[in-house]
């Protein structure tokens, strides 16, 4: 059975999922906390089921598992927001929006999907939060709470070496159920690199 529908949190207005649903996937249900960013992401997705909120309230948390249930959510992409470990960011631990990354991790917990995807800042993987009373790095959270059910794996891209024209560092974390006998990878490098000019060298020039 092919693997289709997909739970988005920390949606904002939907720029990672922009062509999923012309490759068979589809995003049913996603969350967002600002409520402009929910009514634009609506607009783009009217099909998905867009839950406006604090991921944190206990209602709302409640409503993305149970909304997820019903519409047989089987991957989850989390990508919580990066303003306290990003390099061009305050690089503050101490940043409570650390600390998202602990309702996707219950997410994977209630629903266990086949799959799971959570990216951030290349600095993810230098980041602590407080974590039974010591500070621990945010990708040995995951792996404490999660390792026994998922293969992990931890990679560090540059989005340039994927034929998008920006040098552009990410982690991306992948988790594939243990019981699943394909496990989710990282694609090979791509030898093509792409210029701006080749995505946008066509456009005329305002003078």
């Amino acid at each position: 059975m092919k693997i289709k529908n997909i739970l988005s949190l920390f949606a904002n207005i939907g720029v990672a999922e922009a062509y999923l649903e012309e490759i068979g996937y589809n995003v049913v249900v996603a969350n967002e906390l600002l409520e402009r960013r929910c009514k634009l992401y609506h607009a783009i997705y009217p099909k998905s089921n867009m839950i406006c909120g604090d991921i944190n309230d206990q209602h709302i948390y409640d409503t993305i598992i149970s909304e997820a249930k019903k519409s047989n959510v089987e991957i989850i992409m989390a990508t919580p927001p990066c303003q306290g470990m990003s390099t061009v960011g305050q690089q503050d631990e101490n940043d409570e929006r650390n600390k998202l990354i602990m309702p996707a991790i219950s997410s994977i917990k209630d629903l266990k999907p086949r799959y799971a995807m959570i990216e951030n800042v290349a600095n993810f993987i230098n980041t602590t939060i407080e974590y039974n009373g010591k500070r621990v790095l945010l990708v040995d959270v995951v792996k404490c709470e999660l390792d026994k059910e998922y293969d992990i794996s931890v990679n560090i891209i540059n989005t340039a070496n994927y034929e998008v024209p920006q040098s552009r560092e990410r982690m991306i974390m992948l988790l594939s159920r243990k019981d699943l006998k394909n496990k989710w990878e990282i694609p090979a490098e791509s030898p093509k690199k792409v210029t701006m000019r080749d995505a946008i060298g066509w456009i005329p020039e305002i003078d």
